[in-house]
């Protein structure tokens, strides 16, 4: 097999486990287990296993004052985009949910335009346009035959939101010259102590070790699958693609939650939620290929 042909592999593995993450937190959430208690356990058991691979790789954890500052901020980010992601599937189908909030590079774009002047074109506003529709269609669920409210879409919007800040951020602070599993390693590290700092005013009784065999089995699966793996080989995969395809190929993350939702969790697919599905997707590779076009060489 060709180095390219792994990349896509990779690539496809990446974005299929990061879609994984309704599997493993739903029935975490309605076991009565918090919102906070999940995601904590998912970024410290994360940064465990991303530790394990560093050392395999033999990479040195030093990191100076400077940057420690600039991955504190990236971690509130990363928080926040996580918790508003899986608190908005309190208010609506898990597959819907994660599609709306893949809806960051439509914010990423807006971002870059009114902060860094990055100019508009007509394939920008087309995706942009057809980005709202979408969520227009998704939010216009028929009553009575799903799950979907405004409050759960203005919810996902916001970890969408985040999550492009977040997206932002990493190139104006320069940690990007990390190496990826490093950076990835202190931004899951970081975001577990700020859960862990938080915890005793967001949980009851302060935050609680899961205890419980079945939850603690989906708990290390959402460490293991959706983030230590999605993110390890999401880093194979950017080094034999490039990040143009690698980003198309991330389209494959809403759809493995979408029928993860109606296959396995019993969740309803109609014809209006199918067009907003269509519309966000082709909304977001728009835009890839729009940011693709724009960085190629005279």
């Amino acid at each position: 097999m060709s180095s390219k042909a792994k990349g896509f592999i990779e690539a496809l593995i990446s974005s299929c486990t990061f879609g994984m993450i309704p599997l493993f937190s739903m029935p975490c959430l309605d076991a009565g287990m918090d919102t906070v208690t999940v995601i904590t356990h998912r970024y410290g058991l994360g940064s465990v296993a991303m530790l394990i691979i560093m050392l395999c790789q033999r990479q040195s954890l030093k990191i100076t004052w400077h940057d420690a500052w600039h991955i504190f901020i990236l971690a509130i980010f990363n928080n926040l985009g996580a918790f508003t992601l899986i608190y908005g599937y309190q208010f609506m189908d898990s597959g819907a949910a994660t599609t709306i909030q893949f809806s960051y590079p439509i914010f990423t774009c807006i971002i870059m335009m009114m902060f860094f002047h990055e100019r508009v074109t007509l394939r920008i506003a087309t995706a942009i346009v057809l980005a709202v529709a979408g969520v227009a269609c998704l939010s216009g669920y028929v009553p009575g035959q799903g799950n979907i409210s405004w409050i759960g879409v203005g919810i996902e919007l916001l970890a969408g939101l985040t999550y492009a800040i977040y997206l932002v951020l990493v190139p104006v602070f320069k940690v990007r010259n990390f190496e990826s599993s490093k950076l990835t390693f202190f931004v899951f590290l970081f975001s577990t102590l700020q859960l862990l700092a938080v915890s005793p005013v967001a949980i009851d009784g302060g935050f609680h070790v899961a205890t419980e065999p079945r939850l603690i089995g989906y708990l290390l699966l959402l460490g293991l699958i959706p983030t230590a793996i999605s993110n390890f080989m999401l880093i194979l995969g950017l080094k034999k693609i490039g990040s143009t395809l690698t980003s198309i190929l991330g389209a494959m993350e809403p759809l493995t939650a979408m029928l993860i939702g109606v296959l396995y969790m019993g969740e309803q697919f109609t014809w209006l939620i199918g067009i907003g599905f269509v519309a966000i997707i082709v909304s977001v590779l728009l835009l890839i290929f729009q940011k693709h076009t724009s960085q190629a060489p005279a």
